[in-house]
C-alpha cells in the first residue's frame, strides 16, 4: 500500500474517533452545568434562611450628619440651638448707698448655665446696676471684661481701660466702685482677694488710691440699706419706673428679674383683685409668655360678662401698657388717687405691699373725666428686696 493511500485512511479513523467523541464531551458539558446550578441554587437558598432568621441589621450613617438633619434626614434643632440646662442662684451684691457714703447689699436671682463662671456673672450684673436703688449702674460705661478667674483665693479681674478712663472722678466713687466689685466677688467662697488688671498690666495708682495689690473684703464699708420710709418710697419709685419701661418695652427678661419668688406675679383686669379667676405666673413663666400663642381666660369684662380671653401678648396690650404710664398725669405712693364704683381690695389681699399707681384723668373732653384710666404696681419685700406681686388696671366701671 502507497503511503498515501495510508495517511487517507488514519485521517479518516481520526475523524471517526472525533464524531465518536463529540456526544460523550456533550454530556459531560451538560451534567457539569446541572452541577453548578445545583450548587449555586442550594447556596442560594442557605443564604436567604439565614437572612431571615436574623435580625435587620442598622443602615450605616455618616459619622456626622448634615447640620440641621440626624442620620436619616430628619430635621433635628442644630446643637448650637439646643437650651442650656440653667439653675437659680441667688447674688449677693453691693451698690452704693443712698448717701453714697457705704455699698448696700441687694439679693438677685439668676439664672446660670453649668458652663458660666459666677465671677463673671457677678461682674455683667454688677454692669446692670441696682434693681432697688434710685442710683445708677456702679460701672464706668463702656468697661470691657477681658478676663476673670479665680486661682488660690485671689480672683484676677483684667478690664479695658474705660473701667480707669471713664471714672466720674474723687476718692469717694473710688471706694464705693472699688468695693462694690471687691465685695461682691468675696461673696463667693473660693474668692478671698480682688485683684485688679488694666488691659492684662497691674496699675500703680486708679485715680487716687492704690491699686496694684489685690483687694481683700472690706466690711466697714458695708452699709444697711435704706430702712427709712422716705428710702423705701425713693427706691420703689425708681423700680416702678424700670417695670414701666420694661412693660412698654416688652422686656420680659428685666421683668421676670424682680417676680416674687414665693408669690408670683398676679394679673388683675380691674382694681378689685378676684383671687379664684386672676392668673399668676412665675418668673420662668414670665420669661417666654410673650411668644406664647396660648389663649387665656384673665377674668370677665365690666357690664358684660363675657370672658377677657386673650394672649399673654393682647393681655398686656389691653389691660396693661394701653397707655403711656411713664408720662402719667400723677403717681400716687401707697394710697389711692382715681375711685370708681368697684371694690378695691388690694390692701386687703396684700396688706405688707406698697402701691404705685399711675394716673390719668381722662383722654377726651367729651366724657368729662368718665374716661379716666390707671395702672396699679405692687411690691412686697423678701430678704431685703423688693418684688413685684401684683399688676392691676383700673378704670370707670359700670
Amino acid at each position: 500500500m502507497s503511503k498515501k493511500g495510508t495517511k487517507r485512511k488514519t485521517s479518516a479513523k481520526k475523524k471517526q474517533d472525533s464524531n465518536a467523541l463529540k456526544p460523550v464531551l456533550a454530556l459531560v458539558a451538560i451534567l457539569g452545568i446541572i452541577g453548578l446550578a445545583f450548587y449555586f441554587g442550594t447556596k442560594y437558598d442557605s443564604l436567604i434562611k439565614k437572612s431571615a432568621q436574623q435580625p435587620p441589621q442598622p443602615t450605616a450613617v455618616p459619622d456626622k450628619p448634615e447640620e440641621g438633619s440626624n442620620a436619616l434626614g430628619e430635621t433635628t434643632p442644630s446643637p448650637t440651638q439646643a437650651p442650656l440646662q440653667k439653675e437659680d442662684v441667688t447674688l449677693t451684691l453691693y451698690f452704693p448707698g443712698p448717701n453714697a457714703d457705704s455699698v448696700v447689699p441687694e439679693q438677685r436671682l439668676v439664672q446660670v448655665s453649668k458652663d458660666e463662671k459666677l465671677e463673671e456673672v457677678i461682674f455683667y450684673q454688677l454692669q446692670k446696676g441696682p434693681m432697688n436703688s434710685g442710683s445708677g449702674p456702679i460701672i464706668p460705661e463702656g468697661t470691657k471684661l477681658l478676663s476673670i478667674k479665680t486661682k488660690d483665693g485671689i480672683c484676677t479681674l483684667d478690664l479695658s481701660s474705660e473701667f480707669v478712663d471713664n471714672n466720674p472722678g474723687g476718692s469717694a466713687f473710688e471706694g464705693l466702685l472699688i468695693y462694690s466689685v471687691v465685695n461682691s466677688l468675696t461673696e463667693l467662697p473660693q474668692v478671698k482677694k480682688v485683684q485688679f488688671l488694666i488691659n492684662g498690666k497691674k496699675r500703680e495708682i486708679y485715680t487716687h488710691m492704690a491699686f496694684n495689690e489685690p483687694f481683700e473684703r472690706n466690711e466697714s464699708f458695708i452699709g444697711a440699706p435704706g430702712t427709712s420710709s422716705e428710702a423705701i418710697e425713693e427706691t420703689l419709685r425708681k423700680l416702678g419706673e424700670n417695670t414701666l419701661k420694661a412693660l412698654r418695652d416688652k422686656d420680659m427678661e428685666w421683668l421676670s428679674s424682680i417676680v416674687h419668688p414665693d408669690k408670683k406675679l398676679r394679673f388683675s383686669p380691674y382694681t378689685f383683685v378676684d383671687m379664684e379667676t386672676s392668673l399668676a405666673f412665675s418668673a420662668e413663666e414670665i420669661k417666654t409668655l410673650m411668644n406664647s400663642h396660648k389663649v387665656y381666660t384673665w377674668g370677665s369684662y365690666d357690664g358684660i360678662g363675657d370672658p377677657i380671653r386673650l394672649t399673654f401678648r393682647e393681655y398686656i396690650d389691653a389691660f396693661v401698657y394701653d397707655k403711656d404710664f411713664l408720662n402719667a398725669e400723677e403717681v400716687g405712693y401707697n394710697r389711692y388717687i382715681a375711685q370708681g364704683n368697684t371694690i378695691n381690695n388690694i390692701f386687703e389681699v396684700y396688706p405688707d405691699g406698697k402701691l404705685l399707681e399711675y394716673y390719668f384723668s381722662g383722654f377726651d373732653p367729651k366724657y368729662e373725666g368718665m374716661d379716666w384710666e390707671s395702672l396699679k404696681l405692687v411690691f412686697e419685700e423678701k430678704d431685703g428686696t423688693w418684688y413685684l406681686v401684683l399688676i392691676a388696671h383700673d378704670q370707670w366701671t359700670i
